[in-house]
């Protein structure tokens, strides 16, 4: 009797919950029907709230509401179907594998995506599924109810992220199933290449090094495999540099693991923070990704500054000051300053190992370090640095660490106490971490070809002539643009083109 009166009550319970997602449905349905664009229903304050409670709801019911969730999957003209697929990853039942692959098979775009992440949820018992679906479609091609051609690209996207020995097997095999002529095959080998990343298994580097060169003239109209392949066997490297050691640098939000993307959200201090914001504590899931932030006018080459209050005694007189830590790349060498506007410390290092040997001083290895050591004098109409061992380098005294120079016409000492120790070991560990990921040359090799691609286009864009000229070298005027306190920057008056100068 208690049984039955329980089950009742589970009823009634799910069915109140049931009746809210319809009513919840028939109100977005009816506003997306009012919209010629795509309605978010996050966009409404009210809805969303609504959303969230039923989404809740129903999760809190568990097993027993999955299969009727199922049957909202199948139609996808309803906001339902997105509000299904979300709530059965949340649950995580294996009963909804086969309708969650059949509405990632056949549903509209963000249907699939969130579909995608509700198999990713499931994990390990999606697999098997998900690889049979996947054959089958390749022998048995069919056109969904648009007339288009069902792909795999969502199924194969949903199996690669469940790092698991059969989803990589199984890759591995289409490999062999794809490289050939036509252009379907082609268009899933490039996807597919792009696949492996996510399965984290540096095994199968070799393989895409192959690809890559196999394909390395081919060239389709929606696709570069040998593109893709390396730009796998890059990811791979960065994935096997974040696990090599427990990083925590000067980054921003975007590349840290501690950061809701989707929310905008620090996960350790839960304050929202936007995606470019830098901090000390960053764990980096992945590797600066500067080809997006230079539009905001960040990247590598220039990091934000950190600004910090440090004594120094400058011929003899003790002072405070505001100082920077700014960081320069340029040529396969790079520096970490420490400046004010009249003088400068900086560290020059080429290689990962000349910051490693930086870093072990500051944390307390060693009573003194001059190897990169260079100071400047900006009071001085000089620009030239001070890189005499005998006259600059760092010294430890007691609990903290001088920059010291000693010389002929002035002498000075930068206080690094361990506060500011603890602010520098972080920026040093950034430049370590993009020197083995390699990130500074593939940027570079970015910001070549999109020169590349705007001459092109500029070409293109240009009114043809009627006879064709040989084009002059340039009798270049060039007239100072910028100074920097390390270079400057000119540019011909005639043809535009830029240079720098390096003292």
């Amino acid at each position: 009797m208690v049984d039955e009166t329980m089950d009742e009550t589970v009823d009634e319970t799910m069915d109140e919950a049931l009746c809210a997602l319809d009513d919840l449905c028939d109100k977005i349905d009816c506003r997306q029907k009012e919209l010629e664009e795509y309605f978010h229903p996050e966009s409404d304050e009210k809805l969303a709230a609504e959303l969230i409670s039923v989404k809740k709801r129903l999760a809190e019911l568990g097993k027993v509401v999955v299969e009727p969730l199922t049957d909202y999957l199948y139609d996808e003209e309803s906001y339902g179907c997105v509000i299904a697929a979300d709530v059965l990853g949340e649950i995580g039942s294996p009963v909804a594998i086969p309708a969650l692959i059949d509405a990632i098979e056949i549903g509209m775009d963000d249907l699939c995506e969130i579909t995608l992440a509700a198999l990713v949820k499931i994990g390990a018992p999606a697999v098997q599924p998900l690889i049979d679906r996947i054959g089958y479609r390749i022998d048995n091609p069919k056109t969904d109810g648009y007339g288009y051609k069902i792909d795999i690209i969502y199924t194969l996207g949903a199996l690669s992220e469940i790092r698991d020995p059969r989803s990589f097997d199984f890759m591995v095999k289409l490999l062999d199933r794809f490289e050939g002529d036509d252009d379907d095959d082609l268009r899933n080998l490039s996807y597919l290449c792009t696949c492996f990343y996510d399965q984290h298994n540096p095994a199968i580097i070799p393989r895409m090094r192959a690809i890559a060169e196999k394909y390395r003239d081919f060239s389709g109209m929606y696709f570069n495999i040998s593109a893709e392949a390396e730009d796998t066997i890059m990811r791979l490297g960065v994935y096997q540099v974040i696990g090599s050691e427990e990083w925590e640098i000067y980054g921003c939000c975007r590349i840290c693991e501690n950061y809701d993307r989707y929310g905008g959200v620090c996960l350790i201090s839960g304050n929202h923070e936007p995606r470019g914001n830098f901090c000390f504590e960053c764990r980096p899931n992945d590797a600066f990704d500067c080809k997006i932030c230079s539009l905001d006018g960040c990247d590598i080459f220039n990091l934000p500054s950190v600004e910090l209050n440090l004594k120094y005694r400058r011929d003899g007189e003790e002072l405070v000051d505001r100082f920077r830590i700014m960081t320069d790349y340029h040529q396969d060498s790079g520096f970490i300053g420490i400046e004010n506007d009249l003088i400068e410390f900086n560290f020059t290092f080429c290689t990962v190992d000349d910051l490693i040997e930086l870093k072990e001083f500051l944390k307390g290895e060693g009573d003194c370090f001059s190897g990169g050591v260079r100071v400047f004098d900006h009071t001085s109409d000089r620009f030239d640095p001070v890189v005499a061992k005998d006259l600059v380098g760092l010294v430890r005294q007691g609990d903290h660490v001088a920059a010291v120079y000693k010389g002929h016409e002035f002498e000075v000492e930068l206080i690094l106490d361990s506060a500011a120790i603890s602010t520098l070991i972080p920026v040093i560990d950034t430049q370590r971490f993009l020197l083995l990921c390699d990130s500074y040359r593939m940027l570079d090799e970015f910001y070549a070809m999109q020169e590349k691609v705007s001459k092109l286009r500029g070409f293109v864009e240009s009114p043809a002539l009627e006879e064709e000229t040989p084009e002059s070298e340039c009798d270049h005027e060039f007239e100072l643009l910028k100074t920097h306190k390390k270079y400057t920057v000119h540019k011909c008056v005639k043809c535009g083109e830029t240079k720098k100068e390096f003292s």
